[in-house]
């Protein structure tokens, strides 16, 4: 294992909590468009959980889950469009980091060159790196947006490769979400590391898993101390 010489990162649920943010941004919209609701009753709480979900980790587009709140909630069909737009966007802005994601990211930047590949828009997903403090950090960034390919397609990942100076065998690939990082990572050759708090969700025994990204540097020490 001691032929890693490069780290890639996913950005939403690796280095910063998409959860939080998207929880929040949500909390807005309930507050602003069914304001029919009750501030901090069980009605509102429901509305909130159920647009988390329709969300799916943000694994799916926002006019799905504008659309279907204003299917259940009898808004206006005009409003899709609209909060669409809101939330390309403003969801940068209520961009939260997870607390140890720039100790790792500098400790490891010591030994190894580091890179982040993101599916998103560019203007969305650069203002995040901005608003954590993290765009110092990367000198190479892959953005699906600004690429015109996303995860899992083979092209994005070689081009954080390629960025990175280094062949697809020697650069680890961490990632949050299975079907797009560790799939992809894998099927061009990279080392895939899923990061998932969840003990409940298995993975293949051939698939190295950390629940939180400070134990990342530990991991890495422990694969090349066994070579």
């Amino acid at each position: 294992m001691n032929r890693i010489q490069g780290i890639l990162f996913d950005l939403d649920n690796t280095l910063i909590d998409r959860q939080a943010a998207a929880e929040a941004k949500i909390r807005d919209w309930v507050k602003t468009w069914l304001p029919q609701l009750p501030q901090g009753s069980m009605e509102q709480e429901n509305a909130v959980q159920r647009l988390l979900t329709w969300d799916e980790y943000g694994s799916i587009e926002k006019q799905h889950v504008a659309r279907m709140m204003v299917r259940e909630y009898d808004l206006p069909e005009e409003l899709v469009e609209k909060l669409v737009r809101d939330w390309a966007e403003t969801f940068g802005d209520y961009t939260v980091p997870f607390p140890q994601s720039r100790q790792v990211v500098q400790t490891l930047s010591r030994t190894m060159k580091v890179g982040v590949v993101t599916n998103g828009g560019s203007a969305m997903q650069r203002r995040k790196l901005e608003l954590c403090g993290f765009a110092d950090l990367f000198e190479h960034i892959v953005v699906s947006g600004e690429l015109g390919h996303a995860k899992p397609e083979p092209e994005i990942f070689l081009e954080g490769a390629r960025l990175l100076g280094l062949s697809p065998q020697q650069i680890a690939f961490v990632g949050d979400t299975f079907a797009t990082d560790i799939i992809g990572a894998s099927r061009v050759g990279m080392l895939p590391i899923w990061i998932f708090p969840d003990p409940s969700r298995r993975t293949p025994d051939n698939v190295l898993r950390i629940f939180r990204i400070e134990e990342l540097p530990s991991l890495l020490q422990s694969m090349m101390a066994a070579g």
